[in-house]
């Protein structure tokens, strides 16, 4: 194996495009609530939201960014170790090392923290006062937007294998003994877009 053909990439065009657009279309029903608590009323006012803004979304906005900022670099980290081993002569040894790394995937409980801590911003954002229609539709927008993004990122990182972002190179071999499951989302772009998603690794 040439050590140039060990690369990350997204895996195709379509996954490319994907990684954009599904953060895109899964903000959606944090725009629904927010429009519906905004028509009926659902909200407090400037006054009341004053310890929302200035304690608790700061809060658990800085859990939020300390834990993905954390993931994201720990999943850099094993993606450049990854590229290391497979630039490596091929031996059981080798196989086992890129295993150990590759199928060390985030904990549960941690996974947890992250969608909690990124569903509690998000609500407290939807239920604040915005005096503008516009204002409060791209703020709650944006916010979703950004959330889901990082969720998809790490997510997708955690995976070097499956998704839109992979390592390219692997020996056909080794992908037999592959024990990483693949997430829902991959599953169905899959059979959805068959090959032109899957691509080639």
């Amino acid at each position: 194996m040439n050590g140039n053909d060990v690369v990350t990439e997204f895996k195709s065009f379509i996954q490319k495009v994907r990684l954009i657009i599904q953060p895109l279309f899964l903000s959606f029903p944090s725009v629904i609530f927010w429009y519906a608590s905004y028509t009926f009323g659902f909200h407090s006012n400037s006054k009341a939201d004053e310890p929302i803004v200035n304690a608790i979304l700061p809060f658990i906005g800085g859990v939020h960014v300390f834990l993905a900022s954390f993931l994201l670099y720990r999943e850099g980290s094993d993606i450049r170790e990854l590229k290391k081993i497979l630039r490596r002569p091929h031996t059981e040894e080798t196989r086992r090392d890129f295993m150990d790394i590759a199928e060390d995937m985030i904990p549960i409980p941690v996974k947890y923290i992250l969608l909690s801590t990124g569903t509690m911003i998000q609500a407290w954002t939807i239920f604040l006062y915005y005096q503008n229609y516009y204002v409060g539709f791209f703020s709650v927008y944006s916010i979703s937007y950004i959330i889901t993004l990082i969720w998809e990122v790490i997510m997708d990182l955690d995976d070097p294998v499956h998704g839109a972002w992979v390592v390219k190179g692997i020996p056909k071999e080794w992908e037999q003994s592959f024990k990483i499951k693949k997430r829902w989302s991959d599953q169905i772009f899959d059979k959805v877009f068959g090959t032109t998603a899957a691509g080639r690794i």
